[in-house]
């Protein structure tokens, strides 16, 4: 045990000395050792200080986040009323450089500053407005005459670099807009043998334009080489089912017909190139009873009272958690379906009724230049740049005049089916708090946004209270007796002298496009 205990000590010693020797060598060393180790002097003073900096950091975070949260809460779009939301101060612009009934609005993709409408007579205008708070003018531009009826649809590239017009005598033109002031068209594709009612650029390749035909196709065109890339027919050419609505996201294209039927087709993609559509899943929407006629079908392709007039597409919605889609109905239906994009399949996650348009509130002489203008028209086969040409003189021959009649009274038809469709549309940022709020014209001169989450069970007109009907079924019909399922009316925006045709929501909800039936625009 005493030997054991000299050993102990004689370590201690031997490393007491080693220690020594270390130290010896580097004074620095040496002093700096001994302060950090007695905790005194520099280390104490560099601790205190790193204490004090983050505890100052600390409370500036903290006040920063409580400000910011209390800024955000205070400007939250989803904390406000929707009727302090989509309060206007006024019209802000008026444009009244067409000469016939407006019949589609669209504003370019992520901008607010460029739009683009088409009329009932085949004329295409783009309008840049000015800056937030510039005193001046919206320069409208004329693009070249390329459509002998009326313009059913227009698309946006997502670069905005293209422009893509669908008119009602079956021609597909692609412009190019890099400078809005001078649209120049670069394609121009026509098939006389149909109609064409309405079109769409693919999201993925916006080199394929997608139309639906008055004859139950869905026919996808290259724009560059202008051949028929595809064609997908939803029902035979007899039945008279037409194709009147189509949207698409990255994955699905949505297709809607006549009958009232929600088409979904998956897309097949090959090297990011779309190589076909496969057919995957079909939802009615129509009410059990409506009715539909197949000669309005074949005249416009929305006459039908339960036709699918517009599908909308949006990827998020919070009230679902999931991509919806909106689906309207000519006899009236607001319908918010929801799409499960992975399991390929779709279900009806709520039903809305408002008053369909009338035929009654387009004006006697709305339609004439449509008619007049068409009747010097032709359609035909197409696939260059070139404006179409007039016709002979309908004195020539007593099949020129014939042939002249038939397509003066088919751009009527045409346009008094375009003109009456139920165009609505979403409020881009809506969807992302809670159910979409819906913006759509009526008949009545008034644009409604109304809230489809909520009901309104007023007895009277009700949203969009015109005084006819879109000859929608007996079901929609019971449910606008009982004054039930109808939307709740957040704002009315009364602006116009006529029919209300077509609203368009620039991205970022700043700025309201609607046109009438009286050829002005707002």
């Amino acid at each position: 045990m005493a030997e054991s205990r000299d050993s102990v000590a004689n370590g201690s010693a031997e490393a007491e000395r080693l220690r020594a020797l270390l130290l010896g060598r580097s004074p620095t060393a040496c002093v700096a050792r001994e302060l950090w180790r007695a905790n005194t002097g520099t280390y104490s003073a560099y601790r205190d200080l790193l204490h004090a900096r983050k505890e100052l950091a600390a409370a500036a975070h903290a006040g920063a986040e409580g400000a910011s949260a209390a800024l955000r809460a205070a400007a939250a779009p989803h904390t406000l009323p929707a009727t302090v939301k989509y309060s206007f101060e006024g019209v802000k612009h008026v444009l009244a450089e067409s000469t016939s009934p407006v019949s589609v609005v669209a504003f370019a993709a992520l901008r607010n500053d460029l739009l683009a409408y088409g009329c009932a007579d085949g004329e295409l205008w783009l309008v840049l407005l000015p800056a937030a708070g510039a005193h001046t003018q919206p320069v409208c531009s004329k693009a070249r005459r390329m459509h002998g009826q009326v313009v059913q649809a227009l698309d946006w590239t997502y670069d905005n670099s293209q422009l893509l017009s669908v008119g009602a005598d079956a021609s597909l033109c692609v412009w190019d807009v890099a400078d809005p002031a001078d649209p120049t068209c670069i394609r121009s594709i026509s098939c006389p043998a149909t109609s064409f009612l309405c079109g769409r650029f693919h999201r993925v390749n916006f080199s394929l334009a997608m139309v639906g035909t008055s004859r139950g196709a869905l026919e996808i065109w290259n724009s560059n080489t202008g051949m028929q890339h595809s064609r997908y027919q939803l029902a035979t050419e007899k039945s008279g089912v037409a194709v009147t609505a189509i949207e698409c996201s990255n994955h699905h294209v949505f297709v809607g017909d006549s009958t009232g039927t929600l088409h979904l087709y998956a897309c097949e993609l090959k090297e990011r190139q779309l190589s076909r559509l496969r057919p995957a899943f079909r939802l009615r929407l129509a009410l059990p009873g409506s009715s539909s006629s197949s000669s309005s079908h074949a005249a416009g392709g929305a006459g039908g009272g339960c036709s699918v007039t517009t599908l909308q597409y949006v990827p998020f919605c919070r009230a679902t958690d999931s991509p919806v889609l909106l689906a309207a109905l000519q006899d009236g239906s607001l319908c918010v379906v929801k799409a499960n994009e992975v399991r390929h399949t779709a279900e009806l996650h709520l039903r809305r009724w408002v008053q369909p348009p009338s035929a009654a509130a387009l004006p006697s002489n709305v339609l004439s230049s449509a008619a007049s203008s068409s009747s010097s028209t032709p359609s035909g086969p197409s696939f260059s740049t070139k404006a179409h040409l007039p016709a002979a003189s309908p004195s020539a021959s007593p099949a020129t005049a014939a042939a002249t009649a038939a397509r003066s009274v088919a751009a009527t038809a045409a346009a008094a089916a375009t003109l009456l469709r139920l165009r609505p549309a979403i409020c881009p940022l809506s969807p992302i708090h809670d159910v979409p709020i819906i913006t759509y014209g009526s008949d009545d001169t008034s644009v409604y946004i109304v809230d489809v989450s909520a009901k309104s069970f007023s007895a009277g007109a009700g949203a969009g209270g015109g005084g006819g009907g879109g000859g929608g079924g007996s079901a929609a019909a019971a449910a606008a007796a009982a004054g039930q399922d109808r939307p709740l009316i957040v704002n009315a925006l009364k602006a116009h002298r006529a029919a209300v045709t077509a609203v368009s929501w620039s991205y970022d909800e700043a700025l309201l496009a609607s046109a009438d039936a009286r050829r002005s625009e707002r």
